[in-house]
């Protein structure tokens, strides 16, 4: 497609080419009834037809390009969005959602007006620029040298303006990406803001972040501007001495005065470029910027990956091993700064600048990574345990133990730093990931769900699911009924993240989404905590359905919810300290006793009674 926009624009080159030669034509043999075989007419038509020419491969060169500018944005959008989903969740744990999407949009499509601006436009200019300085040549050489004179000028200026003006730029974007990722954050977390009687503090916040993008982008124009200006100024000099000394030769005999417009025309057409690049070299050095961002996320390599052909994964028994598992949380955050240095606003980002005032060559103008200190934190240390396929392993201990850790670990969300996490005899590593992933289902405190209707989410998880199987699914969740009172039944729209459900909804649906994929491993993470009588008991019973038959893991504060685990481990600072069934552990006298008395403490009549009940069966 490249080669076919700067075929047509070579093709283009026949107007600019022909016009002054015609122009000279006209001035010297026709008007002055000089020439015998061009007559009037014949120029005329020669110019429409020219003009006419022009005009059509114009259209066809702007059609062309403007197909490859949206092809660009659809390819370079789906590439970033994939790599993204392969990074790990270290990537996003340090980064807000609002700056992610600000890569995906913005910086995606201000990277398009790189072919919308007409840099392919300015790489055949170059070729207009040779023909046009050719034809100079071929006219007058002495005017010809005289005119290059400003060619080491706009050099020099555009080499150290650009600099200037893509380091504007960048300030822009990086301060347009602080700004998103405070206004998704506080829009997500509007309930609080208005709670807290926030919104004024919100607001000046929002406007002070404002304020300063609307600064960085004034510079960046000031500058772009600048530079087209000084560039003008340079063309129309350039002119002027070209038409000073040219018709000085006119005068002296030395030159026709058709010869001397053909010579400007073609001088305009070798000068057109410049001035074209200095207007639309805002938009260029913009995207550039954006593009340099695109690439800071494709330069980052993904933590969890396949190995060369990894094992496929089509059944699973659901036997899981910790080896001697070890892990710790790794942070990166840029270098300290002295102590000297005055305290930076974290709503701003620092004015991007370059390092020298003057260059004489184009320096490198991609950033090099900031200087970052590796810090790291010890989460999981010697942890060995086995779970024979269907049993239901708990994990209990105080906040900040390890027990998530250990769930991301068997997910693949991280890799053991030591050791080693094996399913059915085999390193989880050495497995596919996206087949290892097919045999799990994750039911969280707070369940993700997703704009659009109940039967979307259900069947999230299995896309190919009928609706016989989803309703079958809801039944089992303990949904179908509160799902048929509405009036759009599974057709309901439920609002991001869920937000017209109550929390016990909530949980039910996706416990029907872990129901319909019937995994063999289950994980849940906290998934009956913060819920009311009624709702946890609606939830505990589709849980045990879920349950059955499968291997399962089990987070909860809740000890009524682990008192029949197969295996019970107390973690604690990243240490199994305590581990076996409900009886033995309580004989212990241990840290599972002192948790199970706080619960005590804190539990209902009802569920007292309960526990006890469930105490003497386990």
């Amino acid at each position: 497609m490249i080669l076919t926009i700067v075929g047509l624009g070579i093709l283009q080159f026949i107007v600019p080419m022909t016009v002054p030669w015609m122009t000279k034509v006209l001035i010297d043999e026709v008007l002055p009834l000089k020439s015998s075989s061009w007559t009037l007419s014949k120029v005329i038509g020669v110019l429409a037809a020219v003009y006419l020419f022009g005009t059509i491969v114009n259209y066809a060169r702007q059609w062309v390009m403007a197909r490859m500018g949206n092809s660009m944005v659809i390819d370079i959008r789906f590439q970033l969005y994939e790599h993204m989903q392969k990074l790990s969740q270290r990537f996003y744990d340090s980064r807000q959602v609002g700056s992610i999407v600000s890569r995906i949009l913005n910086d995606v499509n201000g990277a398009q007006n790189l072919v919308g601006a007409g840099v392919i436009n300015l790489v055949i200019d170059l070729f207009l620029v040779v023909f046009a300085g050719f034809m100079l040549f071929h006219m007058d050489w002495k005017l010809a040298l005289l005119s290059l004179w400003l060619l080491p000028v706009y050099y020099l200026t555009f080499t150290n303006a650009n600099v200037h003006i893509r380091y504007a730029w960048r300030s822009v974007h990086r301060q347009m990406e602080r700004m998103s990722g405070v206004l998704v954050e506080r829009i997500a977390g509007m309930k609080v803001v208005q709670a807290f009687n926030r919104e004024l503090m919100e607001l000046n916040r929002f406007k002070k972040q404002a304020s300063a993008h609307y600064t960085y982008a004034m510079t960046a124009q000031f500058l772009s501007n600048t530079l087209g200006r000084i560039s003008q100024t340079f063309q129309d000099f350039g002119g002027l001495l070209i038409w000073f000394a040219g018709g000085t030769m006119v005068i002296r005999g030395k030159m026709s005065v058709g010869e001397l417009i053909a010579f400007q025309a073609y001088l305009s057409q070798m000068y057109g470029p410049i001035q074209r690049f200095s207007d639309v070299n805002v938009t260029i050095q913009n995207s550039l910027a954006n593009v340099e961002r695109i690439f800071e996320v494709f330069d980052i390599e993904p933590e969890i990956k396949n190995i060369d052909n990894p094992r496929p994964l089509k059944t699973c028994k659901g036997e899981i091993e910790f080896h001697d598992v070890g892990f710790d949380y790794v942070i990166e955050r840029p270098e300290k700064q002295p102590v000297e240095a005055e305290p930076k606003d974290k709503d701003l980002v620092e004015r991007q600048k370059p390092a020298k005032r003057f260059y004489w060559i184009p320096p490198k103008m991609r950033p090099d990574p900031p200087s970052m200190v590796t810090e790291s934190r010890a989460a999981l240390q010697g942890i060995s345990f086995k779970a024979r396929s269907g049993d239901v392993i708990a994990l209990v201990g105080p906040s900040g133990a390890g027990k998530s850790t250990i769930i991301n670990l068997l997910l693949r969300f991280y890799d053991p730093n030591k050791g080693s996490v094996t399913l059915d005899g085999e390193d989880m590593r050495n497995y596919d990931l996206h087949d290892l992933r097919s045999h799990m289902a994750l039911v969280l405190q707070d369940n993700i769900l997703f704009s659009g209707t109940v039967y979307e989410n259900i069947a999230y998880g299995s896309p190919k699911a009928s609706k016989e199987q989803i309703i079958a699914a809801a039944e089992a969740a303990n949904a179908h009924e509160f799902i048929e009172e509405w009036e759009l039944g599974y057709e309901t729209m439920i609002g991001e993240r869920g937000v017209r459900l109550s929390g016990g909804q909530k949980q039910r649906i996706a416990i029907a989404r872990a129901l319909l994929k019937s995994p063999r491993i289950l994980i849940l993470d906290e998934a009956t905590s913060a819920l009311d009588a009624e709702s946890e008991h609606l939830v505990t019973e589709a849980l045990g359905r879920l349950m059955e038959g499968r291997t399962t893991f089990v987070i909860a504060h809740r000890l009524a919810t682990v008192v029949r685990a197969d295996q019970i481990l107390v973690i604690d600072r990243g240490r199994i300290v305590e581990r076996g069934k409900h009886p033995v552990l309580l004989a212990q006298n241990g840290l599972y006793r002192e948790l199970y008395e706080k619960q005590l403490k804190a539990m209902r009549p009802e569920e007292l009674l309960g526990l006890e009940t469930m105490g003497k069966q386990a």
